[in-house]
């Protein structure tokens, strides 16, 4: 099922830097908030300016916490971006805030790009998805709020005509920090049922997401120096209304070995199927403290698989769990599948010694298992070398606590230079090793201490 979005007509939307997001301040008491209510939705549905906007009905405690910030000089006030542009008082006419949308819509902000997924998860409860893309080249900081508002609200104004986007609660009201280039994600569950009455519904529902800047602004309610505040400005506004998500059943108990080795890597697979025949996402946990990113989407049914390693030996439990990619809760974790992992071959390089034309040392299989095809190389760099001494070969098999002796070709030459030995099993183990010598002639010296 895809993401819904509140529908308005759209004509010739300006075409503006950012969604402009305008914040009212408005009681049903109030003689003048009624024409800022009508007016707002007019111009809203007529879809020729590219905003969204949100009534702070003082009816609503959480509404007020909002007012305050803006340290509100009357009833009704209308807030442009947090602040950038400010309309007091209510009028009839457009042009007192299509003017200032028009002015905030100019703005240079900085590119980030927001996208927000609503499901409605069941009676009450609906759950809100975010990301905000930082397509700049430093990091960005501010605050987000995600404003949770009816369409058509539980007030009404002066003249008894329906509010609009009210404000019930916030979904996120947090402050955020995201490194160039990379993307803030973030989930919240909201549970509505203490605002329950009337009944809320799911075609009744919106969220609003607004990203501020983290930059101080002065700010004032009376412009153009009355009652100060505290302001920073919008740099994207986006909205979206809830769609309707059923969980996919609980997946398979993961398919795959019971047994295996450290340090090697198994597959594993399981499926399940969407009610909704929505594509689906899988989490694997592997037991030893680590999980897999979310795997997909994959069609409802279809099998997924899923590669892990451990690097030690014991006893895990494998369990895996899937959401749909429209924004449903998750599934509990599946029936574990067992696995005992042994340790396997593992290598370790002995110190290099020196002497005659030669350098040399032991590879060692520290491991719990026997490490077969072993290859391994012995070089040397710097000095003045008639005879390198470059060697390489492979050991067929150096058994659980065993040991092989491996040296260098001839080496003919002067000066400092360094010795350098690896150890390596295809797709397994490996080791390397370096120490700093003095070629003499024929006699090698090598540094105990590696330098």
């Amino acid at each position: 099922m895809e993401t819904k979005y509140y529908d308005k007509t759209i004509d010739s939307e300006r075409d503006y830097t950012h969604k402009v997001l305008a914040e009212i301040g408005t009681g049903s008491w109030c003689y003048w908030c009624q024409f800022t209510n009508a007016v707002m939705y007019d111009i809203y549905t007529n879809g020729n300016y590219n905003f969204e906007y949100i009534e702070l009905v003082d009816s609503n405690p959480i509404a007020v916490e909002r007012i305050n910030n803006f340290n509100i000089a009357g009833y009704p006030t209308t807030w442009f971006d947090g602040g950038y542009g400010v309309v007091l008082g209510g009028y009839d006419t457009w042009t007192e805030y299509t003017s200032q949308m028009d002015i905030c819509g100019a703005r240079s902000v900085p590119d980030i790009h927001a996208e927000m997924r609503v499901s409605w998860i069941e009676e009450e409860q609906i759950k809100v998805d975010i990301n905000i893309q930082n397509n700049e080249t430093s990091t960005y900081t501010g605050h987000i709020r995600a404003y949770i508002v009816e369409i058509v609200s539980r007030w009404k104004d002066y003249a008894n005509a329906d509010y609009h986007h009210s404000l019930l609660d916030l979904a996120f009201d947090e402050d955020i920090s995201i490194p160039a280039g990379e993307t803030y994600s973030d989930s919240s569950n909201w549970d509505g049922s203490s605002w329950n009455n009337p009944d809320l519904t799911m075609d009744n529902i919106m969220v609003i997401l607004g990203v501020f800047n983290s930059e101080w602004n002065q700010g004032y309610s009376d412009p153009p120096s009355g009652n100060p505040f505290d302001a920073y400005y919008v740099d994207e506004t986006i909205a979206a209304t809830p769609s309707s998500s059923t969980p996919p059943e609980t997946p398979e108990k993961p398919d795959g070995p019971d047994e295996g080795v450290s340090g090697i890597e198994y597959n594993f697979t399981s499926s399940t199927t969407d009610p909704d025949n929505d594509n689906i996402l899988y989490k694997f946990d592997w037991g030893d403290g680590s999980y897999s990113n979310w795997l997909g989407s994959y069609p409802s049914g279809d099998i997924v698989t899923a590669s892990h390693f451990w690097d030690y030996a014991g006893n895990f439990e494998i369990r895996v769990k899937a959401k749909d990619d429209n924004g449903s809760i998750e599934t509990d974790w599946s029936t574990p599948l067992s696995i005992h992992i042994v340790g396997g071959p593992e290598l370790e390089i002995d110190m290099i010694k020196g002497g005659l034309f030669k350098v040399n040392t032991k590879i060692k299989n520290i491991g719990e298992l026997p490490a077969e095809n072993i290859s391994w190389t012995i070089h040397l760099d710097g000095g003045t070398l008639i005879l390198d001494g470059e060697n390489s070969g492979v050991i067929d098999n150096i058994p659980a606590g065993g040991e092989v002796s491996i040296s260098s070709k001839m080496i003919i030459g002067f000066g400092k230079t360094r010795v350098y030995v690896t150890a390596e099993i295809d797709d397994g183990p490996s080791d390397s090793r370096n120490q700093g010598a003095k070629v003499l002639l024929f006699y090698i010296k090598v540094n105990i201490g590696g330098e």
